[in-house]
C-alpha cells in the first residue's frame, strides 16, 4: 500500500473559526480529534525533479462520446468516457512523470466536510473543482497556492476583465478559471407559451430584457388544468433570489460587510414572489420544500411552462432530439427603472499548497493543462459552458447562449468572503422555506436572514484582521 503523503495541517479550532463552517463540516471535524498546528509550505519549485502523484478532487459529469468527444445524454452508457478522464489521460501523454488519482464527490455538505477535515488531517487534495466563491474559504487560511507565476502573460490578457476582477485576492489569483456560472436566467417552453397565444411575449432583443409585469401576465395565460406558468424551488436560492434582484435588491452591500436582502426592494419582492404560488397560483404548489431536481422534472415534463433556474443558454442535453419543445432562454425580468441582476461564480480549480514544492508545481502544471484554449473549446462546443477566456467568445453562434454572454453585463457576487458559503447554503434557503410556508412573513423572514448573515460577515472579517 502506498505511504501517504502529508501537506500542510491546520487547527480544528483554526478552521472551523475561519471559515464560518456548516454543521455537517463541524460534526465531522469533531469526529476527527485533530489537534495539529498550522505550516507554511514552501514556494513551489520550478522543475519538477521526481515522479508525481497528485489527487483532483470533481464533482460535474459531463459525458462525451468516446470516439467523437461530442457530448451525449447521461442514459447513454456505451462507448462514453466523462470529460474530466479524458483530461486526464490526454494530459499523461505530454506529462508522463505525472499521475493524476481523481475522486468523484457528491457537491453537497458532505463536499466541504471532507475538505475541511482534510486539512485537519493534512490529507488535503491537490486540485479542487470549485468556484472562487469557495476558493475564498481558504484564502484566509493560506492553505491555496497563487497561480500567478504559472500563468503566462498571454494568457493573462485572455481573460475575461469580469472573471480577473471577481477571482483577485489583494492582488493575487487563486483558482485556474474555466468558465463562468451564472446563478440566474429562466428556462421557458416556447411551445407552449405560444399555444397560449401568448407568443408575443417572449422577450427579444440582443438582452432579451422583460418587464416583471409581462412576466406576471405569462405566468397567468400559460396556467391551466395540471399545467402552471412556473415552478420554484428553494434549495438553490438564486434560482428564485434572482427576482428579487429584478426589484432593485442585492443580496450583499457592495464590500460585502452586511446581507441587505431586507430593504424595501427585497420585501417588494419577496412579496411578489409569494404571491405567485399563493394569491395567483400560477406556480406549482409546495414551494418550501421542492428542490431543484424535482422543479426540473416538472418543466421537462410539461407540467411547467417555464423554470427559473441557472446557466447560460445551453439547452438541456435530455432535450436533444425532443420534438415540440421550442427552449428559450432569458434573463430575469425586472421593474421599471431596475436593472435586473444574477448572482455570478466563476468555475474552475484551485491548488492546495503541500510541504512538497514539487507535488504543488505539478497540481499547477496539471490545473494550466486543464483550462487550456483547446480544453475550454471543446466544453463550450459540448457542454455550451461560457469560457473565461474571451478570445473564445466569437464561436459562440447559438442565440440562447449569445444571450447567456450578455449576463457578464448583469453580474452580481456570489460573495468572497469564509461566510459567502453557509449563508447561499444554509441561511438563504431556510429564509425561502419559513417565508413559502408561511411561518414567517416576507419581512421576518428577510430581517432573521440578515440578522443570522451578518454575524458570520462579522465573525468572519475578525478572522481576516487576525490574518
Amino acid at each position: 500500500m502506498e505511504s501517504q503523503r502529508q501537506g500542510p495541517t491546520f487547527s480544528r479550532r483554526h478552521i472551523l473559526r475561519s471559515l464560518a463552517i456548516l454543521p455537517a463540516a463541524a460534526a465531522l471535524l469533531q469526529a476527527c480529534g485533530a489537534t495539529a498546528t498550522p505550516t507554511v509550505a514552501p514556494p513551489p519549485s520550478a522543475a519538477i525533479s521526481k515522479p508525481q502523484q497528485i489527487v483532483h478532487w470533481v464533482y460535474s459529469s459531463l459525458p462525451l462520446d468516446k470516439t467523437t468527444l461530442k457530448r451525449v445524454p447521461p442514459t447513454q452508457k456505451e462507448n462514453t468516457i466523462e470529460y474530466f478522464d479524458w483530461s486526464v489521460a490526454e494530459f499523461k501523454k505530454i506529462e508522463p512523470n505525472i499521475t493524476v488519482k481523481q475522486e468523484v464527490l457528491p457537491h453537497d455538505q458532505t463536499w466541504f466536510a471532507k475538505l475541511d477535515a482534510s486539512l485537519v488531517a493534512g490529507t488535503q487534495p491537490d486540485v479542487v473543482q470549485g468556484p472562487v466563491s469557495e476558493a475564498a474559504k481558504y484564502i484566509p487560511l493560506g492553505a491555496l497556492s497563487p497561480i500567478d507565476a504559472y500563468m503566462a502573460a498571454v494568457d493573462k490578457e485572455d481573460i475575461v476583465k469580469e472573471v480577473a476582477t471577481e477571482s483577485s485576492f489583494a492582488g493575487k489569483n487563486y483558482l485556474w478559471p474555466w468558465r463562468l456560472s451564472f446563478g440566474g436566467g429562466i428556462q421557458i417552453n416556447a411551445t407552449l407559451w405560444k399555444a397560449a397565444g401568448i407568443g408575443d411575449l417572449l422577450p427579444k432583443g440582443e438582452t432579451r430584457n422583460w418587464s416583471m409585469d409581462d412576466c406576471l401576465k405569462a405566468f397567468q395565460a400559460t396556467t391551466k388544468g395540471d399545467q402552471y406558468g412556473t415552478v420554484l424551488i428553494t434549495d438553490i436560492h438564486y434560482h428564485i433570489t434572482q427576482f428579487l434582484f429584478g426589484f432593485g435588491a442585492r443580496l450583499f452591500n457592495d464590500d460585502e460587510t452586511a446581507v441587505i436582502l431586507n430593504s424595501p426592494e427585497g420585501i417588494a419582492g419577496l412579496e411578489w414572489l409569494l404571491d405567485l404560488e399563493h394569491k395567483h397560483k400560477v406556480a406549482v404548489p409546495g414551494t418550501a420544500v421542492r428542490k431543484a431536481a424535482e422543479g426540473d422534472k416538472l418543466f421537462l415534463e410539461r407540467k411547467s411552462a417555464s423554470y427559473p433556474s441557472q446557466g447560460a443558454g445551453v439547452k438541456p442535453a435530455s432535450l436533444d432530439g425532443v420534438q415540440d419543445f421550442e427552449w428559450y432562454w432569458v434573463p430575469p425580468p425586472n421593474t421599471s427603472g431596475k436593472k435586473p441582476a444574477v448572482m455570478t461564480n466563476i468555475h474552475g480549480h484551485f491548488v492546495f499548497s503541500q510541504k512538497d514544492g514539487d507535488r504543488t508545481a505539478a497540481a499547477h502544471r496539471y490545473t494550466q493543462f486543464l483550462v487550456r484554449p483547446e480544453a475550454l473549446a471543446l466544453s463550450l462546443a459540448q457542454f455550451g459552458m461560457p469560457p473565461a477566456r474571451k478570445s473564445l467568445w466569437v464561436n459562440v453562434t447559438d442565440a440562447n447562449q449569445k444571450v447567456g454572454l450578455r449576463f457578464t453585463e448583469i453580474m452580481t457576487t456570489f460573495g468572497r468572503r469564509a461566510s459567502a458559503t453557509p449563508i447561499t447554503f444554509t441561511e438563504v434557503p431556510r429564509m425561502l422555506e419559513a417565508a413559502f410556508s408561511k411561518q414567517k412573513t416576507a419581512k421576518q423572514a428577510l430581517d432573521d436572514l440578515a440578522n443570522a448573515s451578518n454575524k458570520l460577515i462579522q465573525d468572519a472579517i475578525a478572522e481576516e484582521k487576525r490574518r
